[in-house]
């Protein structure tokens, strides 16, 4: 199945918070595999994957049309522009992936589903292919 044909179909079946978690659990197991593995080019992907998915996230937080409270607002943003930050580093191989993928599992920890089995998600492609844009 392509990505496009998988991205229709998962656009059919989850809420918008099913997706947002998933594309959470999906760059935090890669930033873990890429750390555990200790792949050097690996790991850039993953954390530019993150801050990517950080980037949309922030982008969203500063619309008028999100629907957050202002205080859950402005904390989500500061920890968006901390990963923005951090991550440079983290892609430079001058800090630790580990509080990175800590962030995203205090927000998953946050956010998670009704039903777990809804936000499961499949095999991290071990291609660049998850590089290119995020849409969430």
């Amino acid at each position: 199945m392509s990505v496009a044909a998988y991205q229709k179909a998962n656009q059919n079946t989850e809420t918008p918070r099913q997706t947002e978690y998933r594309a959470f659990a999906i760059f935090t197991r890669a930033m873990e595999e890429a750390d555990r593995e200790d792949d050097t080019m690996a790991r850039i992907r993953a954390v530019a994957n993150n801050r990517r998915l950080w980037l949309t996230l922030q982008m969203d937080l500063l619309s008028e049309e999100n629907g957050l409270p202002d205080d859950l607002r402005g904390r989500l943003l500061s920890i968006a522009i901390w990963v923005g930050r951090y991550s440079l580093k983290a892609m430079k191989g001058e800090a630790s992936v580990a509080p990175l993928i800590t962030v995203n599992k205090q927000i998953m920890d946050g956010m998670k589903p009704q039903d777990p089995k809804q936000a499961e998600p499949g095999p991290v492609p071990s291609t660049p292919g998850l590089s290119g844009k995020l849409s969430l």
